[in-house]
C-alpha cells in the first residue's frame, strides 16, 4: 500500500471537507470532466466530493499501485491470487475462440469454448423435448442447487432476463428456481408447486463437497425418488456444474451431463462460467445468454485497453477507495432504478464484501486505512420509501444510482403527463441533486415553513453519489453493467493491497460449524458434550434442545378450511401449528353436527351437497375456536377438549354435551390435531399417547388395530341392515402391518363372496369404502361376512365390530343401545362368534383392553 501516496489525499480530502458540493457543481468546467460516456454507459460522478486535482492524485496512486500491471497479468492468466496460488480469468470465459490465454503454458480457452459448445447441445436438447425426464415428459422447470456465488449471480441474471422481451419469450413455459439456504424452509419453498416429472435439478458444486449444498441435493434426490420410485430416474433429472466426475457419478448423474469449470474461477465471479450459463441457457436459451456474454467481453475490453480518466471500471474503483479509505465513510448504497435489477445489489454484496473485506495486506501486513464498505440497496422508489430517510437525514453514505434510458416494459397512459418510466426516472435524476444540494434553514424560511418545523426540514446535503446511465436492460447491457463491476472491485483490492480473490473470512465459521453439528447429532440422541462450547453458547444450545426434536408445545396458528374426500363429500380439515411443526386432522361429513346438519337437510342446498354443516364447522374454528387456543399448550389435551365442549359450545341434551353450538365435526378436528401435536411433544407414538390419555397401561399397550368397514347398511346403502356398518378389525395380528395385510385380504375374500351371491353391482363400494349387498337382515350380513373369513384363512385373527348409530337400537328406557343379532345379547353374540368362527379377540388380548374399549 503507497502511504505516501494515500498521506496526500486525506490531506486533500480533510480539506474538501469545508466544501460544499452546492459549490462544486457550480463549476461547469468540473461537471463536464466528470462525465465520462464508455460502450453506451453514461457515467456522471461530479457529484463525488473530488476536484479535478483530487481525481490526478487518484491517477497517481492507482499508478503507484501498480494498477496497469495488474490488470495485464490479470489478463494473461498470471497467478495473481497469490494465497491460493491461482490465476484469475473469468474474462476467458467471454474470450472468443480464437483468443490465446495461457495457464501453467496451456490455452485455456479452447476448453472454455468447449464446455460453452456442450451447454448449447443440451440446453437445446432439454427445451426442444429431445432429453426428456424419467416419465417421457418434457422437463420444463429447472432448479438451481448452489450457494453464495453458486447462486446470486445467476439469480441476479435471472430475475433481470424475466422481463426483457427477447427472454421472457423464449422463457414461455419453463420456470427456473434457487435452493440455496440449507434451511428446510428453502426446501419447501423451491418444491412447491414443481412436478417431478417435469423438473430438472442442476446441482453448482465444483468439488461436489459443498455441505449446504450438498444436503439440499440430498434432499432434493429424496423427493425425486419418492416421487418417481426409481433410482434410474437420478441420471433423466439431475446434473451438475463440477470438477469432481466420481463424486457426480456415485451420485447418479450421467457424465455426460456434468459441466465443468476451472480453479481460476472465483465463486463470485463465476456467472459467465457453466456455474450460470447451464441453468440460464435451459431457461432463456443459449442464443440469449451469447448475448450476455458478448455484453461482458465488450466490458472486459473497455477495461483493458482504456486510459485511467476515460475507464468506467477503474473510475469507479478509485472513487470507492476516495469514499472509504479518505472521507471515512463506511456504507455505499447500490439504488438500481430498475425493477428487473431486484437481485442485483445481493449480488454485488457478495462481490465487493467478500472480496475486499479483508484486514491484512498481500504480504501478511496489517492494512493501515480502511478498506472495504458495507453494501445495501433496494430498486427504485422502493428504496426512496424505506432507508432514504438516513440517507437524507442521517448518516453520510456514498450511492450508486443505475437507471436505463428505455423500459423493458413501457407504459404510457392517456391523460397522464408522463409514462411510467418517465415517472421512474425523475426520481433517478431528483435523487442524486436532493443528496448533493440538500435544502438550506433559509429556504424553507422563504417558503413560509412554520418557524417550528425549520429544523426538521432542513436537508444538510453534501452526500456523495455516482449516477450510470446504460440503454436498456437488455442481456447485452446486463453482461456490460456485470463486468463493470467485477473489475470496479478489483481496482479496489489493487489499490490497497489486498487479494481480492479469496475469502478466508468465510472458512471460520464452517469450522465451528462443524464442531456444532457433531454436538447436535449426538445430542439428539441423547448424548453429547458441550463442556468445549463458550457458556453463552452453551445456554443457547440448552434452550433450543430443551424443545424436543421436530415440536414445541404451544399452539402458534389453527386454522381450518373444507375439502373434499374421494367421494366428493365435504369435510373439515385443521391445520395446527407449533412454533416449529404442523399438524393436520380431518374429519369427514359423516361425523355429526349437531342442529347445522339439521338446517342444510332442511334448506336442502343442493350446491352444498348436503354440506354437514362443513362451512359453518370451518368458520366456528377460524373465528370462535383458534383464538381461545392460541399459545395454549398441545400437551394440555383434558383441559382444551374441555374448553371447546363446555364453555366454548357449552350445549347439552338428554346424553349430555351435544356441542351442537360449534358442531361435533369442529370440535373433533382440532382436537385430534392437538392429539397428533401432543404426541410429537412427547415424542411417543400417537397410540400409545392415546392410550395414555385415556389412563390405559401403555406398557402393555402393543400396536393399534385398524378397523375395515367392509359391509354398509341402512338407507344409505340401500339394504335392509338395521346398523351403519359392519367392520373387521385383525386383533391377531402380529404387527400393524400384518394387520392390514389380513384385512385387505378378508376384504377381497368378501367381496368374491358378494359378487358369486349378489352379483356385480353389489361389489361397488358403497358409503366410507364399505360394500353395500342386498342383504336382508342383520343376520345374513354376518354369514356373509364369516365365509369369506374363513375362506381368507384368518379365523382367529379377526373380530367383527358394528356402528350402530341408528335409533332403532336406543332403548331410552334403559338408556343404552340394545343389540339383538341372532336373538343373543352383544356380548354373547361375541363368544358365540368366537365358538363358531374365532372372531373375538383371545385371553392375551383382552389383558390389553377391557370390555369398555370393545
Amino acid at each position: 500500500m503507497t502511504e505516501a501516496s494515500f498521506g496526500a489525499l486525506k490531506k486533500s480530502a480533510d480539506a474538501l471537507k469545508s466544501t460544499h458540493l452546492r459549490d462544486l457543481l457550480k463549476d461547469e468546467a468540473r461537471c463536464d470532466a466528470m462525465m465520462v460516456e464508455a460502450e453506451g454507459i453514461c457515467l456522471d460522478y461530479c457529484r463525488q466530493k473530488v476536484t479535478q486535482e483530487c481525481m490526478t492524485q487518484l491517477f497517481d496512486l492507482a499508478k503507484a499501485a501498480g494498477v496497469e500491471e495488474k490488470k495485464k497479468a490479470l489478463f494473461a492468466g498470471e497467478k495473481i491470487n497469490q494465497t491460493e496460488g491461482r490465476a484469475v480469468l473469468h474474462v476467458a470465459l467471454r474470450a472468443p475462440p480464437q483468443e490465446v490465454i495461457n495457464v501453467d503454458g496451456k490455452n485455456v480457452v479452447p476448453e472454455v469454448h468447449s464446455v460453452l459448445d456442450a451447454i448449447k447441445a443440451f440446453s437445446e436438447k432439454v427445451r426442444s423435448g429431445s432429453f426428456v425426464g424419467h416419465t417421457g415428459k418434457t422437463l420444463t422447470d429447472v432448479l438451481c442447487i448452489g450457494i453464495g456465488g453458486s447462486y446470486l449471480g445467476v439469480e441476479f441474471v435471472h430475475e433481470a432476463l424475466r422481463t426483457d422481451p427477447a427472454g421472457a419469450q423464449a422463457a414461455q413455459g419453463r420456470s427456473l428456481r434457487f435452493l440455496a439456504n440449507v434451511d428446510p424452509i428453502d426446501v419447501k419453498r423451491a418444491l412447491t408447486g414443481l412436478n417431478a416429472e417435469t423438473t430438472l435439478v442442476v446441482v453448482i458444486s465444483k468439488t461436489f463437497t459443498t455441505a449446504e449444498t450438498m444436503l439440499n441435493a440430498r434432499t432434493v434426490k429424496d423427493w425425486l425418488l419418492k416421487e418417481l420410485k426409481s433410482e434410474a430416474a437420478i441420471a433423466k433429472h439431475v446434473i451438475a456444474c463440477s470438477t469432481a466426475l466420481d463424486k457426480t457419478k456415485a451420485f447418479g448423474i450421467d457424465s455426460d451431463n456434468v459441466f465443468g469449470f476451472w480453479d481460476w474461477v472465483g465463486g463470485r465471479f463465476s456467472v459467465c462460467s457453466a456455474v450460470g450459463v447451464v441453468p440460464l441457457s435451459l431457461q432463456y436459451g443459449f442464443d440469449v445468454v451469447k448475448k450476455f456474454l458478448d455484453g461482458a467481453r465488450a466490458m472486459d475490453l473497455h477495461f483493458k485497453d482504456a486510459p485511467l480518466d476515460r475507464n468506467l471500471p477503474t473510475l469507479l474503483g478509485l472513487l470507492s477507495v476516495w469514499n472509504a479509505s479518505c472521507m471515512g465513510y463506511e456504507g455505499c448504497a447500490v439504488l438500481p432504478y430498475c425493477q428487473a435489477l431486484v437481485r442485483f445489489v445481493a449480488h454485488i454484496q457478495q462481490l465487493d464484501m467478500e472480496s475486499n473485506g479483508k484486514r491484512v495486506q498481500m504480504d501478511g501486513k496489517e492494512c493501515t486505512i480502511p478498506t472495504g464498505a458495507i453494501y445495501f440497496g433496494e430498486p427504485g422508489t422502493n428504496g426512496q420509501h424505506s432507508f432514504y430517510q438516513l440517507m437524507h437525514q442521517g448518516r453520510v453514505i456514498p450511492a450508486d444510482f443505475i437507471g436505463f434510458k428505455v423500459s423493458q416494459n413501457p407504459i404510457s397512459l392517456d391523460g397522464e403527463p408522463v409514462s411510467n418510466h418517465d415517472e421512474l426516472m425523475s426520481n433517478f435524476f431528483a435523487q442524486p441533486d436532493a443528496l448533493a444540494l440538500g435544502k438550506t434553514a433559509e429556504e424553507l424560511k422563504a417558503e413560509k415553513v412554520p418557524e417550528n418545523l425549520v429544523p426538521h426540514k432542513v436537508f444538510t446535503g453534501d452526500r456523495p453519489s455516482n449516477s450510470l446511465l446504460l440503454p436498456i436492460c437488455d442481456p447485452y447491457n446486463l453482461g456490460l453493467l456485470l463486468s463493470l463491476y467485477e473489475h470496479r472491485t478489483a481496482v479496489q483490492g489493487w489499490v490497497w493491497n489486498v487479494n481480492s480473490f479469496d475469502q478466508w473470512g468465510v472458512e471460520l465459521g464452517k469450522v465451528l460449524g462443524v464442531k456444532v453439528r457433531k454436538f447436535l447429532s449426538t445430542a439428539r440422541s441423547g448424548g453429547g458434550d458441550m463442556s468445549g462450547f463458550q457458556k453463552p453458547t452453551q445456554k443457547l444450545m440448552s434452550a433450543m434442545l430443551s424443545t424436543p426434536s421436530g415440536a414445541s408445545d404451544r399452539i402458534v396458528m389453527l386454522k381450518a378450511r373444507e375439502i373434499f374426500d374421494s367421494r366428493g363429500n365435504p369435510t373439515v380439515e385443521v391445520d395446527l401449528c407449533t412454533e416449529n411443526c404442523l399438524f393436520r386432522a380431518a374429519v369427514p361429513s359423516g361425523a355429526s353436527t349437531g342442529i347445522y346438519e339439521a338446517l342444510e337437510l332442511r334448506d336442502a342446498d343442493k350446491n352444498r351437497l348436503l354440506g354437514k354443516g362443513v362451512l359453518k364447522a370451518v368458520a366456528n374454528i377460524n373465528s370462535v375456536i383458534a383464538p381461545k387456543l392460541m399459545g395454549m399448550k398441545v400437551t394440555e389435551q383434558a383441559t382444551l377438549d374441555k374448553l371447546m365442549v363446555e364453555e366454548m359450545d357449552g350445549s347439552k341434551n338428554e346424553w349430555g354435551w351435544s356441542k351442537s353450538k360449534l358442531g361435533a365435526n369442529a370440535i373433533l378436528a382440532v382436537s385430534m390435531a392437538i392429539c397428533r401435536a401432543g404426541a410429537a411433544v412427547e415424542e411417543v407414538p400417537l397410540y400409545q399417547y392415546i392410550a395414555k390419555l385415556a389412563g390405559k397401561p401403555t406398557e402393555e399397550f402393543v400396536m393399534p388395530v385398524p378397523s375395515f368397514n367392509v359391509i354398509n347398511g341402512g338407507s344409505h346403502a340401500g339394504n335392509r341392515l338395521a346398523c351403519q356398518e359392519f367392520m373387521i378389525l385383525p386383533t391377531g395380528a402380529t404387527s400393524f402391518r400384518n394387520a392390514m395385510e389380513i384385512g385387505a385380504e378378508v376384504y377381497h375374500n368378501l367381496k368374491s363372496v358378494i359378487k358369486k351371491k349378489y352379483g356385480q353391482d353389489a361389489c361397488n363400494v358403497g358409503d366410507e369404502g364399505g360394500f353395500a349387498p342386498n342383504v336382508q337382515d342383520n343376520n345374513e350380513a354376518l354369514d356373509v361376512l364369516m365365509e369369506a373369513i374363513k375362506k381368507s384363512g384368518h379365523e382367529g385373527k379377526v373380530q367383527i365390530g358394528t356402528d350402530v348409530a341408528a335409533s332403532e337400537f336406543w332403548k331410552p328406557e334403559l338408556k343404552k343401545y340394545d343389540l339383538d343379532f341372532k336373538n343373543v345379547p352383544w356380548l354373547q353374540l361375541l363368544f358365540a362368534l368366537q365358538k363358531d368362527s374365532h372372531c373375538v379377540p383371545s385371553g392375551e388380548w383382552k389383558q390389553r383392553w377391557d370390555a369398555e374399549d370393545c
